[in-house]
């Protein structure tokens, strides 16, 4: 063990925890705001087909949050070492 190395940061646990802290709350006003929309509109001609596409553009907006937490929270550091080749003498 190297006296001089230092410890890895947590600085990257701490982002992601940070960015899901403000995702949550970003996904339960989503999920609230199309239930309100689909309890108070008609469903029916050009309203329905707003709907429609507020809720793609939800869950669209919903999994970019999400997979921008998960960059956030992943070591994206630490590369796998490539295995060793393997020499033939000549």
């Amino acid at each position: 063990m190297d006296p001089y190395t230092t410890a890895p940061g947590q600085s990257r646990w701490r982002r992601g925890v940070y960015a899901a802290g403000l995702v949550i709350p970003f996904t339960a006003t989503q999920i609230w705001a199309l239930l309100v929309l689909l309890r108070l509109a008609p469903l029916d001609g050009l309203v329905g087909q707003a709907f429609v596409l507020v809720l793609l553009g939800s869950v669209v907006a919903i999994w970019a949050g999400w997979r921008w937490t998960y960059k956030l929270g992943r070591d994206r550091d630490t590369r796998p070492e490539p295995t060793p080749k393997t020499r033939i003498p000549t």
